[in-house]
C-alpha cells in the first residue's frame, strides 16, 4: 500500500500488462487529499521515468469532490501525461464519471469509463 488515508487509498495492482496505479476514492476528495495522492503518484511516476502506467480510478465510495482538489488533479495529469497508457473509472455515480470523462478528454487519454465492477469483470477478466 503507497497510500491509506481517510479518504484515498493508493495501491500497485499487478493483474495488467503494464504497471498500474489503484487508486480508490472514498467519500469526498478533497483538496488535501489531492495534494496527498498525488504527491505518491509523482513520486512512484518519477522513479519509474521510463515506463507507463496504467491508472484505475476507484470512485464507487466517492460522494463527491471539491473544485480545488479537481485542479490539482488536472494539473498532475498534465504533468505526467506522457507515462500515462489509459485511465479506467469505475464509478455509479453520473457526475463522477461525466466529470472524469471531461477531465480524460482534455488531455486525450485512452480511457475507459465503467458503472459497476461488474463491467470492468466482465471486459477485463484479470481484475477479479
Amino acid at each position: 500500500m503507497l497510500l491509506r488515508s481517510e479518504n484515498v487509498e493508493i495501491r500497485f495492482d499487478d493483474r495488467f500488462d503494464l504497471p498500474c496505479l489503484y487508486i480508490k476514492f472514498k467519500g469526498k476528495f478533497t483538496e488535501a487529499a489531492s495534494q496527498q495522492s498525488t504527491t505518491i503518484w509523482k513520486v512512484v511516476f518519477d522513479k519509474q521515468q521510463d515506463s507507463k502506467f496504467i491508472m484505475i480510478w476507484d470512485c464507487m465510495e466517492m460522494t463527491g469532490f471539491e473544485m480545488s482538489a479537481r485542479r490539482q488533479w488536472l494539473k498532475h495529469l498534465h504533468l505526467l501525461h506522457n507515462q500515462i497508457d489509459r485511465v479506467i473509472v469505475i464509478s455509479d455515480s453520473v457526475m463522477i464519471r461525466g466529470s472524469a470523462r471531461l477531465m480524460l478528454k482534455l488531455f486525450g487519454f485512452k480511457s475507459e469509463v465503467f458503472d459497476s465492477y461488474h463491467d470492468v469483470w466482465s471486459k477485463y477478466s484479470a481484475f477479479v
